[in-house]
């Protein structure tokens, strides 16, 4: 048998209004968070990360490839697992996360491809 609150148990309504806004807050985050996780999904597939030149900072997200004349020539290719501080050549460090596209220099390409680390080549 449920008990009713009495009519003067103020701190029972006061609680009753918490917990009913707190599930509202929690399901508008978990939303947002859904929402999100989907923009970065979208964006993993989508966005090519120029790695021709080692990171300094924030890496450079490229949304087109665009290739000249006078530039090296590039590759795009998919890592299939996360690498972190990764060097290549004289002072050279680069990181790439698992499932991302990167432009890089076909140099870069083939070591990656022969240590197994490339999933696609575009």
């Amino acid at each position: 048998m449920a008990t009713q609150k009495k009519p003067s148990d103020f701190t029972g309504r006061q609680r009753d209004a918490l917990v009913a806004q707190q599930l509202e807050d929690q399901a508008a985050r978990a939303n947002e968070l859904a929402m999100a996780t989907a923009e970065s999904n979208r964006k993993r597939e989508d966005e090519v990360i120029d790695a021709t030149k080692p990171i300094q900072g924030e890496p450079i997200v490229v949304d087109a490839v665009v290739k000249s004349e006078n530039k090296k020539a590039t590759v795009t290719i998919r890592v299939s697992d996360s690498i972190e501080a990764m060097t290549f050549g004289a002072g050279e460090y680069y990181s790439f996360s698992a499932g991302q596209k990167y432009e890089v220099t076909p140099e870069l390409a083939a070591h990656l491809e022969a240590k197994g680390y490339v999933s696609a080549r575009y």
